[in-house]
């Protein structure tokens, strides 16, 4: 536990905590660079909207110089001069019906203007065309011409545009009696009034024209909402108190610019209590924090009216979680890596101790298994040099005194075999010799009895031909004993192997044939070994024999032939009978033992193979296939030895 404890304490001290620190610490500082841009980006798209605004009232005020001056106004001034200074009336009709209808298709192409009038110098209104139509009231009045609408009755109205430079739009604000949006309403634009002056250069009177925003609408609603912000515009009229604070767009509560502005809708200091009310006033533009932390607030002020100290405020709401998501998330990314990863250090802990004693421990009970002759069990690596310096020592100390067991046993079970086979030798020699003799007169005599005995006598010539086999089957088994005896050497010769063993399986294929089996010689070309052909075709028909035997009809044969290395080369036979159990593979090669029924073999075939392979300086090997059936390998050296044939 302690251990555990130690690893657990070092690898998070030393990884998680400054790690999670550090990106904590990068995110912060990236979180302050992402607003710092994301503030210059908002500033630019309020100076972009800014400066589209201004496009916008620079070309108005373009316009309404430009129809100060125009044909229509220049002669209806002229008439308008003549009626006012002279009493001549009488061409003034004409040009006033001429620009009125000059004015109704004017303000059929310029959708913007609401309201175009003409006044006369004492500020009285002679033309009026509202949204492509005219208004004309016929007021009759002092003048020797009628008014389109009632006397103003504002006397400061009246010397403020007295005051007005000729030829230059200014912007103000018509008397209430006059002002277009009903009772209480007041209009979101200054109107913008330019003095007109006739030929001779005397005052006669002046063109007003009120724009309603229509554009300026069509131009927020184009803008961009970067990072899902809501633009607002409110004017900031210190002189006029009921214009102070009077918003004129406002996206949150749908407000356009277009409509009717009611005193009700003023905005309190502070963008109503958004932000601090001296927070506004100290740079005309900037970005600040609401006061609930809740928004990032864009403002940029603009002045609309070059004649006038009004301004408008252009704000642009964002909300803070909104430029803040990226890092939110990140954050709550670092969280769950932080939990991970200190779930990861306990369970690193835990690993990390057990990898470091488990592996003692093991070594420690392999070397009381190995003390007491017990199978060994496998150390697994461990990842401590010290330690699996130590695991290799001992697994080199236990495989080299396994192999060197391994080799004494293997040595030991040659011996007695090879003493086994001597042995046996000696004796079946002495045995052949003995029987032999008397198995040949017996032969002699059963050819004299059949010989002389009458054929009427079937059952005796039957009982003889019997006892004829049986002598036959004796005189075999004698023969392969004095075989087994003698130990011939091999006569060494240089032999073809494709061809050896082509030749080799013709001489079984008939009997693979009655029994159903198929044969498939599969050996590589053009191999070739120095060996006895007559000792070794031997060996290979009797593997094929107690291949043959050993499966039953539709089973394959395969016999293969390779180079098992530079120097060796390997014959294998494989069939797919019902294998070896391991009670019988050690006895296998044992003289005598024979697994086949009774008077079917005399068990001496794998002997008699075994000595020819290994008087060859070979090995013959047999192994169970895993899909059933048996594989029987024979590995030969490829050339003789120098003193095989001197």
């Amino acid at each position: 536990m302690k251990i555990r404890s130690n690893i657990f304490f070092w690898v998070f001290a030393a990884t998680v905590v400054p790690v999670t620190l550090l990106v904590l610490a990068v995110t912060a500082y990236s979180e302050r660079r992402h607003i710092e841009q994301v503030d210059v980006q908002m500033m630019a798209g309020l100076d972009y909207l800014v400066s589209e605004i201004d496009r916008r009232l620079t070309f108005e005020r373009d316009v309404v110089e430009a129809l100060s001056v125009s044909p229509s106004m220049q002669n209806y001034v002229e008439a308008l001069s003549a009626a006012e200074h002279d009493g001549e009336i009488g061409s003034y009709e004409q040009k006033r019906e001429e620009l009125t209808s000059f004015l109704e298709e004017f303000q059929a192409v310029f959708l913007d203007v609401g309201t175009i009038r003409v006044l006369d110098e004492d500020a009285n209104t002679t033309v009026k065309v509202r949204f492509g139509s005219r208004i004309d009231d016929e007021v009759t009045g002092i003048k020797p011409y009628a008014y389109s609408e009632p006397e103003a009755v504002d006397d400061f109205f009246q010397t403020e545009i007295q005051s007005l430079l000729a030829g230059e739009v200014s912007y103000t604000l018509l008397p209430p009696s006059r002002h277009e949006f009903g009772f209480g309403g007041m209009q979101p634009m200054l109107d913008a009034i330019v003095p007109l002056r006739d030929s001779a250069g005397f005052a006669t009177g002046f063109l007003l024209v009120n724009s309603i925003g229509v554009q300026i609408d069509r131009i927020l609603e184009l803008t961009p909402r970067l990072y899902n912000g809501k633009l607002m515009i409110a004017e900031l009229n210190p002189d006029l108190v009921e214009r102070d604070g009077l918003v004129l767009y406002d996206e949150r509560t749908d407000e356009v610019f277009s409509t009717t502005k009611g005193s009700e809708g003023r905005l309190s200091p502070g963008l109503g209590g958004l932000v601090s009310p001296d927070a506004l006033f100290d740079q005309p533009f900037g970005a600040i924090n609401s006061l609930d932390g809740k928004y990032r607030i864009y403002y940029s002020e603009y002045l609309p009216y070059p004649n006038q100290l009004i301004s408008w405020v252009i704000v642009s709401i964002v909300p803070q979680e909104e430029i803040t998501a990226p890092f939110t998330r990140i954050r709550f990314a670092i969280v769950l890596i932080a939990l991970f990863a200190l779930f990861m250090s306990v369970l690193l802990a835990n690993l990390g101790a057990r990898r470091l004693a488990d592996p003692i421990i093991e070594l420690a009970q392999n070397l009381k298994a190995y003390a007491r002759g017990e199978p060994l069990q496998l150390n697994r690596d461990s990842a401590t040099e010290e330690i699996q310096e130590l695991q290799d020592s001992f697994d080199y100390m236990a495989r080299s005194t396994s192999e060197a067991e391994r080799k004494r046993d293997q040595a030991e079970r040659q011996l007695l075999q090879s003493a086994k086979l001597a042995s046996i030798g000696e004796m079946a020699a002495g045995i052949g010799h003995e029987i032999n003799n008397p198995l040949n007169n017996m032969t002699a005599l059963l050819r004299l009895i059949r010989r002389d005995l009458p054929q009427e006598y079937a059952e005796i010539h039957a009982d003889l031909q019997s006892l004829q086999e049986e002598t036959t089957r004796a005189s075999k088994i004698v023969r392969s004993i004095l075989d087994f005896a003698r130990q011939v050497p091999p006569q060494y010769t240089q032999i073809q192997v494709p061809q050896w063993i082509n030749e080799s399986v013709s001489l079984v294929q008939q009997m693979a044939t009655d029994e159903g089996v198929s044969l498939f010689v599969q050996p590589d070309p053009g191999l070739s070994v120095d060996g006895d052909p007559i000792q070794l075709q031997q060996v290979l028909i009797n593997l094929l024999l107690n291949a043959i035997h050993a499966s039953k009809a539709g089973d394959r044969i395969i016999v293969e032939a390779h180079r098992a290395d530079e120097r060796n080369l390997e014959i294998s036979v494989c069939d797919e009978g019902t294998g070896i159990s391991d009670n019988v593979m050690d006895k296998l090669f044992d003289p005598f033992f024979s697994t086949k029924p009774v008077g079917k073999g005399s068990g001496l075939g794998l002997s008699i193979s075994l000595g020819i392979i290994e008087r060859h300086g070979g090995k013959i090997s047999v192994v169970n296939n895993e899909a059933g059936g048996v594989t029987v390998a024979i590995r030969l050296p490829m050339t003789a030895p120098q003193t095989a044939n001197d």
